[in-house]
């Protein structure tokens, strides 16, 4: 595996038009019925997902996190090249800690976004 030498800045912006979609899809959701006393057995209680959606839908301040993420993180995007596969182009956060010593931490995609900005002030590194 190879890496180009260059980073590229990165900011998350999602358009408006995509946004207005998410809300569109999230409007014409068809909810299943639940069956009784199923718990968790078959997946999440159908109130949680409508609660989910409900909060996507009208409750979730999509620019106020998109900015939130941008101005505490650094983001960059950079090329790497994975033999018999092609190049990806990856995206990472790069935020150096103000403690001496620190042990670098890597987080993968899959990591909440919420939790992670949470774990960053519990961690004094910005």
């Amino acid at each position: 595996m190879t890496s180009s030498t260059s980073d590229t800045h990165f900011t998350i912006h999602v358009s408006d038009d995509q946004l207005d979609l998410l809300k569109k899809k999230l409007l014409l959701t068809t909810f299943p019925d639940e069956l009784d006393d199923a718990g968790r057995d078959y997946g999440a209680p159908l109130a949680d997902i409508k609660r989910l959606v409900a909060r996507w839908q009208d409750g979730y301040d999509w620019r106020k996190y998109e900015k939130e993420i941008n101005d505490e993180l650094p983001q960059f995007k950079r090329l790497v090249s994975v033999e018999d596969f092609g190049e990806l182009d990856v995206h990472f956060v790069h935020k150096r800690s103000k403690v001496d010593g620190a042990i670098p931490l890597l987080f993968l995609h899959g990591c909440e976004l919420d939790s992670l900005l949470e774990l960053v002030a519990r961690l004094h590194v910005h």
